[in-house]
Formats: C-alpha cells, structure tokens, sequence
C-alpha cells in the first residue's frame, strides 16, 4: 500500500526534477527522497525517473504515473480545504429544507439576515413533502430543516439529530371541505374528529426512518404509515383512523357519510385538493388559513389540541459553524418579530 507520504515526495520530484530542492521544499533529507523513490519503483516493478549526476528526468512510466496521480491528488487536497473551510469559517452554501409556503418565506428572511452578518454566505432552499420526513438530512439532499413537532416529534428524535430550541407555536386548525357541516362550525373539539375520514400522509417504507433510539420507547405509531409519523403526546385525536365504526369516540359514524381512513397525500398542494373535494380533513398549522387559502376549504380552530412547534434541525455530526450561524439568525429574527409568520412592514 503506498502511503500519503510517498506519493507527496513522488510528486514533488516530478514537480522539481532535483532531488536536492525537493528535499528542501518538503524538509526531509535526500537520502529519505532517494529512498522513497527506489521503494516506489520497486513497487511499480520499472524505473520512474532517469538520474544522472547532472539531471533527473522522467521515464515513460514515470511521467504517465505523475500526470495521473497529479490531480487526484489536488483533488483530495481541495477537498479537505473546503471541509475546513466550512468547519471554520461562517461561508459557503447551506442548504435548507421546508415544508409549505410561510415557512419558505420564514426560512428567506432568516436567510437574508444571515447574509447581513456573513455576506460570504449562500442559503438554498428545498421544499420538502408530508412524507419526506427526516429523510432529505440523512440523504445529504439539506443541511438543515425546519419541521413541527407533528412531522418529527422531538421526544422521539433518533440520538444522531439535533434539536434546536422552539421557534415559535401556532393553534391547529382542521382543514375542511367547504361544503362540510363543519366548515359553518365557530371551533371543533379534539374528540370530534375522529368522527371523520382524515386524511392520511402517503407513507414510503424504502425511505421510512426510525423516530427513536435504538433501546427507548417510541412515539405512538400513526396506523398505517412509516416509521417516522408518530404522534406526539397528546395529539392522537388529531389523527384519528379507526378501523371500524365502533371505535368513533362519539358513537359512530356521522349520519349520511362513511368515516374511516381517508385518502393519502404527499404534498399540501394534494392535501387541499383532497380537501376540497370531499374526500376527507386534516388538522394543519394556523398559517395554512392565509397561505393556502382556496374557495373550497375551509379552516375550523381546534379545541383541546396541542399547539405546533416550529424548530430547526440537523444532523449532529454535520454540525457546523455556517450551521450554529442560520440557527442563531432564526432564534434572532423570531425575537425581534412576535409573527414571525408575517411579512414586516
């Protein structure tokens, strides 16, 4: 195996074609250049440099070994610098994922502010879907995340993630038809809604991850999705999908229609259309109302309901400085504007 060492000395030979000033350069002694070179050349089986009392010239093979190994070699060293780079440094690109359209504009003015601060700064936004979950971070598609409790509960976060502090908390509304007895409701009671087909988040079991360490105890599991939706405590009403009538927490199925599980869905854009066409509710952040507003759906405060919690993550050993500065930007921007949710004037 060669090592690190040996190719930088073959390397700086090429480069000088002296042994005496390749010495000098790298602080070693010729005789450890000579060497080093002879040991190669063992290996390869074939001389690689012609040496004389006057010149060191390449051979054929050694100047075809040189013009290989030459940028692989800067490669890897443009690597590491980079990855210094960003460990120390607050520049560079971070990437980071979202889920709905205030939060994209939360996430921009966070990002505007950190360019303010480190203007060596790049902040790339990717909007993440209902059943993407925790899994862009761990694929290396983001760096950092904005997600709510209801998506990645942090009592059941796997130990890799951290956590930053809550952001900021919004009521839940449910989301309904406009066309549904509900949508003419002043509030409705957590222990309703079961009573109705709500709809559920498109589960993907190739992409599913754990929302516990291994050894502890799991959030409650939502039926029939992937691993990740588990419900915070205090929140299974808000999800609600009997099997059968009997098990509706207020006596059944409503007059006239068949509760149960409802339809599934990746993205908000789905989750409305579903919404608006009958096909069945779903509890969302307060935003949703202003953001996603559309004739056909209509927004009900929930009674009863935890609230939902606004925070960022990120994957622990992916920690950084360019990182630490976006969530600091966040906790800062959330101080300074008491909606944060809300465009200032």
């Amino acid at each position: 195996m060669v090592e690190r060492r040996e190719i930088e000395i073959f390397l700086t030979v090429g480069e000088e074609l002296h042994f005496g000033r390749s010495a000098e350069r790298l602080r070693v002694s010729v005789a450890m250049v000579s060497k080093t070179v002879q040991k190669l050349e063992r290996s390869v089986g074939a001389a690689l440099f012609e040496r004389t009392s006057r010149r060191v010239a390449f051979t054929a093979i050694g100047r075809r070994l040189f013009e290989d190994l030459r940028p692989a070699h800067q490669a890897v060293l443009d690597a590491f610098a980079r990855a210094v780079a960003a460990g120390r440094g607050v520049d560079g690109v971070l990437r980071v994922g979202f889920l709905g359209t205030a939060t994209a504009e939360f996430v921009v003015r966070v990002a505007e502010l950190l360019r303010t601060r480190h203007p060596g700064c790049e902040v790339r936004l990717h909007e993440s879907r209902f059943t993407d979950g925790t899994a862009p971070l761990r694929e290396d598609v983001i760096d950092v995340l904005l997600i709510d409790n209801f998506a990645a509960p942090v009592s059941t976060q796997a130990p890799e993630l951290t956590a930053g502090p809550v952001l900021f908390r919004e009521a839940p509304m449910l989301a309904v038809s406009a066309r549904h007895p509900l949508a003419r409701r002043a509030a409705v009671d957590v222990a309703e809604i079961g009573r109705y087909e709500v709809l559920r988040p498109r589960a993907s079991p190739d992409r599913a991850v754990r929302t516990s360490a291994p050894g502890q105890p799991a959030g409650k599991a939502v039926p029939g999705q992937a691993a990740r939706w588990a419900v915070p405590e205090g929140a299974e009403q808000l999800f609600a999908w009997p099997e059968d009538a009997s098990s509706y927490p207020l006596g059944g199925a409503p007059a006239g229609g068949a509760a149960g599980r409802g339809a599934e869905f990746g993205s908000v854009q789905e989750m409305c259309a579903l919404i608006g066409a009958g096909r069945g509710v779903y509890p969302v952040p307060s935003h949703a109302s202003v953001y996603d507003a559309r004739p056909d759906v209509a927004f009900v405060p929930i009674k009863g309901a935890p609230a939902y919690e606004w925070r960022l993550i990120w994957l622990s050993a992916a920690d950084n400085t360019l990182v630490r500065a976006f969530a600091e930007a966040a906790r800062d921007y959330v101080a300074a504007h008491p909606d944060p949710l809300t465009a200032p004037a």
